[in-house]
Formats: structure tokens, sequence, C-alpha cells
């Protein structure tokens, strides 16, 4: 019987989906070990640490735009910044609080690399409407789901901190990013499998017609 031939978009995916998956899990291993140092105190209060911060800042200093393009300087002021906050000689405490933090990260996307991974291989071997691929699809959607809320846990974490820092020309602003784009993503997944659902069904009816 004659095989046939793999499309080269699917190769080139398949190969990029199992190098990338390898390389994170490398980094999750390394996350692991920071982890452990970090709830065993190996850094102490010597730990340097910077967080990405969801939350919008004000930058209340005025500055001076000058683009030759008139006789007179323009005054501007940079408005909903965003950037990382970093935590000098970082308390042991909050070191662990944020290790946890990056640790279920590392988690949830592990499982979501894990299990994309077997639908590229299934779809390698050529078994594209099949129905592990379908629970395959559907667990991805709803584990992105999971990550949409905890990211809008987090990030309202970070708006407590945040509201909490004092600055003499930094204003906290009320506009945390909550990433409606997870949602999108498990949506466009979720819709993804029934599409491969309907393909199965039709799969189904057409081997008992012939």
């Amino acid at each position: 019987m004659e095989t046939l031939r793999k499309p080269t978009s699917i190769k080139i995916i398949y190969w990029i989906t199992n190098i990338t998956f390898w390389i994170f899990v490398v980094v999750a291993i390394l996350g692991t070990a920071l982890f452990t140092a970090l709830m065993f105190d190996v850094f102490s209060d010597d730990l340097q640490l910077h967080v990405g911060m969801p939350v919008g800042i004000n930058i209340l200093e005025t500055g001076i735009l000058d683009l030759d393009l008139s006789s007179k300087y323009i005054d501007v002021q940079f408005t909903e910044m965003y950037g990382k906050i970093y935590f000098m000689d970082t308390p042991s405490a909050l070191g662990r609080i944020y290790g946890s933090y990056m640790l279920i990260v590392l988690a949830i996307f592990l499982y979501i690399f894990l299990t994309f991974r077997k639908f590229i291989n299934n779809v390698y071997k050529g078994r594209y409407f099949d129905v592990d691929n379908i629970s395959l699809l559907k667990r991805i959607s709803y584990t992105l789901v999971g990550v949409w809320v905890f990211t809008a846990f987090y990030a309202n974490f970070q708006y407590y901190i945040a509201k909490n820092m004092q600055f003499n020309s930094i204003e906290i602003t009320s506009d945390v990013q909550t990433y409606p784009a997870i949602l999108l993503g498990a949506l466009f997944i979720w819709v993804l499998s029934h599409i491969f659902q309907k393909g199965v069904e039709l799969k189904h009816d057409n081997e008992l017609t012939i």
C-alpha cells in the first residue's frame, strides 16, 4: 500500500513543537530548581527580584518633544505605561510567593505543551479526525480558561502590591491587564474541537455507507 506523503507544513509544525517542548522542559526543570531554592531560603535576603507589573502607571513628570518642526517645544507626558518592578534585597517571604506563582505557571504551560504535542503527533501520524484529538483540543481550551483566571488573579495581586508602593513621580492607575486574548484563544480552540468532532462524524458515516 502506498504511503501518503506528509505535507511540509505538518512536518515543520511537528519538529518545531517537539523542539520547543523539550526546551520548555529544561526551563521547567530550572524553574523548579529556583523554586526549591526560594523555599529553602538559599538566597536569604540577597535575592534581587524583577517581576512584571501588569498595572498601568502614569509618569507625572512632564518632558519636552523637539522635532525641529516648529519654533517651539511640545510638552509631553508618558501615560499608561507598563514595566517591571525591582524588589531590592527581596525578603524571603515575598520571594516564596512569587516563586509559587512561577511554579504554577510552569506546571500549567507544561501541561498545555504536553497536550498540544500529543495532538500534533497524532496529526503527524495521519490521525486527523480522531476522537483523541477532540479530547486533546478541549482539554487545551479548558486549561487556557484556567490560565486566564490565574493571570487575572495574579494581575489583581500585583495591583494590590502596586497600590501600597509610594513614589514621587509615578501614579498607579486602576488599569489592570486581564489578557482577554487568552479567552479568545481558548474559544478558537474549543470551536476547532467541534470542527474535528464533525469531521469524525462524517468519517464514521462514510465508513458505514461503504
